[in-house]
């Protein structure tokens, strides 16, 4: 009795205190992004406590969000894959998308998108099988902003309509983990439609960001860069001013020097296209100290560029070409092809401008081949993009075969052994009665037993279409006019018009029950269609067939359901059609 007591008394002790860090790691999803700094303190703090592996885990993932958010990508990228070991380990696979996530965020800011988009892809899957609109929602969001990136704006719209549809489901999950601002999401439908000249609609849904009440701390800040700079290519000037102002303002809100340095870059290049040239270059040249102390060449090679414009501008060649040079041999050393191009496409703008068309000629040249090696590792990451998908395919594929393959496989030894015993205990007794009284009666045990197993069977190719994303449909058969004689006549002929992989069920005593594996609902009309000559030989017609497909909520009890009530509507649909003609 006393130990019982003490067991209680910890359970009520325990259960808050869980609760408690749950709601401590739910308030830090948000803060990890508009003030990251402060959330590494309170994530700090947090690890001290007494945490399950699940709640490590989570916060090992806010951990890793938050060295994204100071800039600490490499770090980022490692802690990520020792955390996907560790979720494997524990058996805690839904975290494994929120890490490759993490993981492709990472590579995505070296432009290393060989190796970030095929995790998006396996995290968008992963996160469809087991039902993670968290980690859906995060992927799809970063995979918009690698395809804006690439300049593949159609994809990358759907891909951040998808995220924003998915968005109001995140909180229906078990479990959270981590999800990004809806106001980030909204910035970069923003910035995809910038890049796409729909100005109108950049400003709508910078608007829709900044009204977000996500909008805090850096969120806001990168929010106002990027408001600032439609407004300004909108023609609107004033509205541009004011926005660079409040981001100038909300600069302390950033505690990451490096990513303190990104943003000067971004205001410096606004204020040059404002034509504040005095104003921009000490921004840039800001940065540039900072890019240096870090070693950020990704970034340093563009700040040289529009140092460089600011040259020009100044009436000052020889230091925009030194600039220049510099940042081709960054480009070079770093793959980076795009930026390569436009450093020698600015080098032959100089050089003509000084009439030295010589050197102007062979920086083209030299443009040219980098916008060929650009597409090429474009194409290049496209390839690897769609090998990844087709080999991700063909696994799941394989993976739902073999399931069927086994279900079936059990099923039928499980069918042997239970027809075994029957026949040696009941066939005597009741072989009359089960031809007999079958219809009347329903239920005998053979085929309550059998129907168990059937069922099984259908809730098994069931979860199998789930987790693969197939399609899935079913038929349901009313043979109430078959007479019971007949109706193993039926089956033969129905099951020959089938495929292999297609399950033909006897529901009930009044039903059949076909399964149809990886067909859409307009395939099952189709197989209505074919079925209906046989139906029609034994008195019946497709009239009498209910249909359904699978759905991602679904279970067999729903898709009967929803079977049964098409067939009663196609019946009354027939009924009625045929009435004026009596």
């Amino acid at each position: 009795m006393d130990f019982r007591i003490l067991v209680l008394s910890l359970l009520f002790v325990i259960t808050p205190a869980l609760a408690d860090t749950n709601e401590a790691l739910d308030e830090l999803v948000s803060l990890v992004y508009q003030y990251p700094s402060q959330a590494n303190q309170q994530l700090d703090s947090l690890k001290k406590q007494s945490l399950t592996d699940k709640q490590l885990l989570r916060l090992q993932l806010l951990k890793c969000h938050v060295l994204l958010q100071l800039g600490e990508h490499e770090a980022a990228i490692k802690l990520a894959q020792e955390a996907q070991k560790k979720a494997r380990f524990l058996k805690l696979e839904p975290a494994i998308a929120y890490f490759q996530q993490c993981e492709a965020d990472g590579y995505g800011y070296t432009d290393d998108l060989k190796n970030a988009f095929p995790l998006l892809d396996a995290a968008i899957e992963d996160a469809k099988s087991r039902y993670q609109p968290q980690a859906m929602v995060s992927a799809l969001r970063l995979k918009g902003q690698f395809e804006i990136g690439v300049g593949n704006y159609t994809s990358a719209i759907e891909s951040l309509r998808l995220s924003l549809d998915v968005y109001p489901d995140l909180h229906n999950q078990k479990d959270n983990w981590a999800w990004p601002p809806l106001a980030y999401i909204y910035a970069d439908m923003a910035s995809v439609m910038h890049a796409t000249g729909d100005l109108p609609q950049a400003n709508y849904y910078i608007e829709l960001a900044l009204h977000d009440p996500q909008s805090k701390g850096k969120v806001r800040q990168s929010l106002l860069v990027m408001s600032s700079r439609i407004a300004l290519d909108s023609g609107d000037k004033e509205k541009s001013l004011t926005a660079l102002q409040q981001a100038i303002d909300l600069l302390p809100e950033i505690s990451s020097s490096q990513e303190y340095a990104v943003s000067q870059i971004q205001i410096g290049a606004i204020e040059f296209k404002l034509g504040n040239i005095e104003a921009a270059e000490k921004f840039l040249d800001d940065a540039t100290k900072t890019l240096i102390e870090h070693n950020n060449f990704y970034q340093l090679l563009r700040v040289q560029r529009v140092l460089a414009l600011i040259r020009m501008k100044q009436a000052r060649p020889k230091e925009a070409l030194e600039l220049l040079h510099s940042s081709a041999n960054f480009a070079q050393k770093l793959a980076q092809y795009d930026d390569l191009a436009s450093a020698y496409t600015l080098q032959a703008k100089i050089h003509a401008q000084n009439k030295d068309y010589s050197d102007a000629y062979q920086a083209m040249q030299l443009a040219v081949e980098a916008n060929q090696k650009a597409q090429e590792k474009l194409n290049n990451t496209q390839f690897m993009q769609y090998k990844a998908k087709l080999e991700l395919q063909e696994q799941q594929q394989t993976q739902a075969q073999q399931q069927i393959r086994e279900a079936t496989l059990n099923q039928q030894q499980q069918l042997d052994r239970i027809y075994a015993l029957v026949i040696f205990l009941l066939l005597v007794i009741a072989g009359m009665a089960l031809w007999v009284f079958s219809k009347s009666r329903g239920w005998t045990l053979v085929t309550n037993l059998a129907q168990r197993n059937d069922e099984q069977l259908a809730e098994s190719m069931l979860a199998n279409a789930k987790k693969t994303g197939q399609p899935l449909s079913l038929l349901l058969v009313d043979i109430r006019h078959v007479r019971q004689i007949d109706l193993p006549a039926l089956q033969d002929e129905i099951e020959k018009k089938l495929r292999e992989q297609d399950k033909l069920i006897q529901h009930s005593a009044e039903e059949l029950l076909v399964i149809l594996p990886y067909t859409s609902n307009a395939g099952s009309e189709r197989v209505v269609e074919q079925l209906d000559p046989v139906l029609q030989r034994w008195h019946t017609s497709k009239s009498h067939v209910g249909i359904a497909s699978l759905k991602q909520p679904d279970t067999l009890q729903t898709l009967l359901k929803r079977a049964s009530i098409s067939q009663l509507s196609r019946s009354r649909n027939e009924e009625s059609f045929q009435s004026p003609a009596k």
